[in-house]
């Protein structure tokens, strides 16, 4: 049997793209929300870094991707590690885009939910 390690992200940049070496970083937000056992709604963000190592779409990124901009990515998850400044090893965890499209969706409604 094949597996496959590959999720979807849709969410808000928080920032603009930064270009690091050929490649770019994106903060991207996406918020949930619940109803909680005593009936009350209750939402939460959480802030995704992502990295896009393809250098088009990295180029593309910086130049047309903006803070607030709805963004679709298709990615996979990559864990790494490397040795601290004092030896200990750092464990790291990546998510690395394999696509990453603007998304056309108007502007932010933040009274509709």
């Amino acid at each position: 049997m094949r597996t496959t390690n590959l999720f979807i992200l849709r969410g808000r940049v928080g920032q603009a793209p930064k270009a690091f070496n050929k490649a770019a970083k994106v903060s991207v937000a996406t918020d949930r929300a619940w109803t909680d056992a005593k009936g009350e709604r209750r939402e939460e963000t959480d802030w995704v870094t992502v990295t896009i190592l393809n250098e088009k779409a990295a180029e593309w990124a910086i130049a047309n991707v903006a803070k607030g901009d709805a963004v679709y990515a298709e990615c996979r998850i990559a864990d790494g590690s490397y040795k601290g400044k004092d030896g200990e090893t750092v464990y790291t965890t990546d998510i690395i885009a394999n696509a990453f499209h603007k998304l056309d969706l108007g502007p932010r409604d933040d009274a509709a939910a």
